[in-house]
């Protein structure tokens, strides 16, 4: 036995889906967290990897992402090699709330000390 539905019964079924996705719009919250380098030899100069990390964080900002930020952070940054590799945290405004919300229960970052580079350590350049 055959069961088919009735041309009346499907469109009335697709008037209330329609109703009822326009109604409740889908929650949207963007974060992103993206990885930008830089060269080590900006290090030497302070104004110079402060313009290379700005550069490399707008261009991030403008090529990686489809959305419009509300917050872009700087969240780490590890030498390798001869690259001084950035973690860059973006959200939109739903994406702020949702990091607060992930956030709430965690517990408290204790800091630690920073580590004792040696001298030939590309990072104590950057210390320095």
């Amino acid at each position: 036995m055959k069961k088919s539905i009735s041309l009346k019964v499907a469109s009335g079924l697709a008037v209330v889906s329609f109703v009822v996705m326009t109604e409740v719009p889908p929650a949207s919250a963007h974060v992103v967290e993206a990885v930008a380098s830089v060269s080590t030899e900006q290090a030497g100069d302070r104004e110079k990897l402060d313009g290379a990390i700005q550069a490399a964080i707008d261009d991030v900002v403008t090529h990686a992402i489809a959305f419009q930020p509300t917050v872009v952070s700087l969240l780490d940054a590890k030498v390798v090699g001869d690259r001084i590799y950035l973690f860059v945290l973006i959200a939109d405004k739903d994406g702020e709330e949702a990091i607060r919300v992930l956030l709430a229960d965690r517990p408290p970052r204790t800091p630690q000390p920073p580590p004792t580079p040696s001298e030939t350590d590309a990072s104590y350049r950057l210390y320095r």
